[in-house]
Order: structure tokens, then sequence, then C-alpha cells
């Protein structure tokens, strides 16, 4: 079984000129898919484009991203995202990356709006039977409050931290769960790691974000999960062979029809 990359922002500026070398990098080290977000339309449009581009190795997911919901001024057209859907069905192969983050709560307004935006996408996906990406930083009580109230195939909650007591309910709830390179100098990160089910583990680069650690100064590449996996082993005391296989199960259940 190859390796997989089950977040990553190939449609961001931080990869404007790159994608070849960041698809070759994937290539020469067994990264066999690449789960692209977008944060926005433009950036969701962008992943479409990639995802047809690179059939059976990039798959989209679309959406609008808390920051992108704070740093929007005047109102919100998430209408653009029915025609976007009418238009590209095959290629959408989830909601994201979307959700709630407790930091952008500058005040009632904006936290009232993250709410908004983030349920129109849950309704979309439970409308499409589409799995949901979700970002949760300082966000997740809400985030976790506000799932059961729809019927979703398959969430995945990207870079969780905790708490360690929620990860019986993201197991018991089918949820899933991505580990990436801060397992190497976050305690909390590792600590994650250590405990979840590994049925429940993904690994990620999400890049283009940096990395401290061993990661200090270089750019963000698929390959960076070859070493999230032996470190997660590592951490769990397991065979490494067993924690790849399982991200890769893990990813196939989350994308059914890969």
């Amino acid at each position: 079984m190859s390796y997989v990359d089950a977040h990553i922002h190939l449609a961001d500026a931080g990869y404007d000129g790159k994608v070849e070398m960041v698809l070759e990098d994937s290539a020469k080290n067994d990264v066999r898919y690449l789960f692209s977000n977008g944060t926005d339309y433009e950036s969701s449009i962008r992943t479409l484009a990639l995802a047809e581009q690179y059939e059976s190795r990039v798959f989209a997911a679309v959406g609008i991203h808390p920051w992108t919901v704070t740093n929007t001024q005047g109102e919100l057209n998430l209408d653009v995202f029915e025609k976007l859907f009418e238009e590209n069905k095959s290629r959408i192969t989830a909601i994201g990356e979307v959700g709630l983050d407790g930091q952008y709560h500058q005040n009632e307004l904006n936290k009232a709006r993250q709410n908004e935006t983030f349920r129109y996408f849950l309704r979309l996906a439970e409308r499409h039977r589409l799995p949901v990406v979700i970002h949760s930083r300082l966000a997740i009580e809400d985030v976790l409050a506000t799932l059961p109230s729809f019927s979703l195939p398959r969430v995945m909650l990207h870079r969780y931290s905790g708490p360690l007591e929620h990860l019986r309910l993201i197991k018991d709830q089918n949820y899933l769960i991505t580990v990436g390179p801060s397992i190497f100098y976050s305690k909390r990160a590792a600590e994650i790691a250590r405990h979840a089910d590994l049925d429940t583990v993904l690994t990620e680069s999400d890049g283009p974000v940096n990395y401290f650690g061993p990661f200090k100064g270089r750019q963000t590449l698929p390959s960076f999960v070859l070493d999230v996996v032996n470190k997660l082993a590592q951490i769990r005391n397991e065979d490494i062979q067993k924690v790849r296989n399982a991200s890769w199960n893990n990813f196939h259940s989350l994308v059914s029809g890969v």
C-alpha cells in the first residue's frame, strides 16, 4: 500500500508555480493520493481544475475556511457554490476546508457569520452525500455540538488538537482525525497521536503551511507524510506498515469510490 496526504492546499498561493514539483515529490515518494482543499470560492475552482488535470491522484474538496469568513468584507455569496456543484458534481470528492475557529471570534457578529457559513456547507454535504473536512481550532465543542444535527456520510477533523477525552466520541461517531508534522515537536499533537484509535487516524502535510522542528525552513511537501508515519509508529510503539496501512484504509473509507 502507498502513502496518503489526506490534507493539502495545492491551490494556495504558497504553491504558485510549484504544483508540478509537488506532484513529482509525491510520485517519487509513493504518496499515491493528495486530498486538496479549497479555502474560498476561487481556490475551490482552482482545486477542481487540478483534480481534473491530475485525475486519479488529486481529489478535490471545496468550501470556505473560517479565516476567509472573518476577512471578507460584506456578505459572503454562498449561492455560487450551488452552481459550482451543478457543473462539477463528478469532480467534487468532499466539502472542505470548512468549520469554526475560536481564534477568529473577535465579536459576536463574526462568530455568527462563521456558524452560518459552517451550517450552509454542512447542509450542502448532507444534500449531496459528501464527507466533510472540518477546521475546529479553539472551537471543537461547538463543532461537535453542531454535527449531530446533520446526516453526514463521513467527517474528518483536520488537525484535531484535543481534548483527549473526545477521542472516544470521535471513534464512536465514526469520525476521522489527521496528524501531521507537528507531532515531532508538539506535545499535545503527540499525545493525541498516541491515544487515538488507529482506525480514526489519517496522515497529512497541510502544505504549504510551514513547520518547526526537523521541517523548519523547508518547503512543505507530500513526502513529509513518510516522516509522519514513521514518527506515528514510534509514538504508538507499533509497526510502521500497520500505521501506513491504517492511514491508507482510512482514506478509502473517507472518500469511498477512490
